[in-house]
């Protein structure tokens, strides 16, 4: 038997029931921390929608941090 995945950053991690702004918070992001956005299955899921939008089996999770530079 298979064991239901979803992936984080390219990385498989074993699926749970959780929503967007659990998954952060397991990844050690605080909700309001600045220049963090998410992606789930290529779409943008806006900030206001994370303690909402829930994740299922298989999702493809992208977690982009913006660094300042020059």
């Amino acid at each position: 038997m298979r064991e239901t995945k979803i992936t984080v950053n390219g990385e498989d991690q074993p699926y749970r029931e959780q929503t967007v702004a659990e998954l952060l918070a397991m990844q050690g992001i605080a909700p309001d921390q600045a220049g963090i956005a998410v992606a789930v299955n290529g779409k943008v899921i806006v900030r206001g929608r994370w303690q909402e939008h829930r994740l299922q089996p298989n999702d493809r999770v992208e977690i982009v941090k913006a660094v300042a530079g020059g």
